[in-house]
């Protein structure tokens, strides 16, 4: 007779999570600007280790079972985003990040921290029980929007629920 009471693995793999392959893409970026400039040596550490560790905390998210933990370590990936910008305007106000190289920047650190965001208002929802229709017509905030897969999380961003990162959460 088969052993039903073995836990279920989750679906996919860390490398199919959007948010872990952009926090990914945020490190690598971050390993190369550092590498093209003269930065000084604490603000290159920083900016390589908050990038680093936004990559860490989301795979870190994903490889634990319990809830609350999985938000912890979402919650220090969005912390290490904030380290990661401050880091940046500091690099550039110092004159070693020009506003060009910021500005290349800034769509891959938003962009990370609306999916980031997004992972962690889908764990919020689960916890407080909110489940979200598997339909696609689904309306967040007032019910109003022109599209209908997109809603705004508790951070002011702008989640597409549609290609939401957390397909296989």
């Amino acid at each position: 007779m088969e052993n039903t009471n073995v836990p279920t693995e989750k679906k996919g793999n860390i490398e199919d999570l959007v948010a872990w392959q952009k926090a990914k893409e945020l490190a690598v970026t971050a390993y190369k600007l550092v590498g093209s400039i003269n930065l000084d040596a604490i603000i290159k550490d920083k900016l390589i280790h908050s990038a680093l560790e936004v990559s860490y905390s989301v795979a870190r998210s994903y490889g634990v079972k319990q809830r609350a933990q999985s938000l912890e370590n979402l919650y220090e990936a969005r912390e290490c985003i904030f380290e990661f910008k401050t880091a940046m305007a500091i690099g550039v106000d110092l004159g070693y990040i020009t506003h060009d190289q910021s500005a290349e920047v800034q769509p891959l650190v938003d962009h990370t921290d609306k999916l980031v965001s997004g992972l962690i208002q889908y764990k919020e929802d689960a916890r407080k029980g909110k489940v979200r229709p598997k339909s696609n017509n689904y309306r967040g905030g007032n019910g109003n929007s022109d599209n209908g897969n997109v809603a705004s999380d508790n951070f002011g961003n702008t989640i597409d629920y549609a290609s939401s990162p957390v397909s296989n959460f």
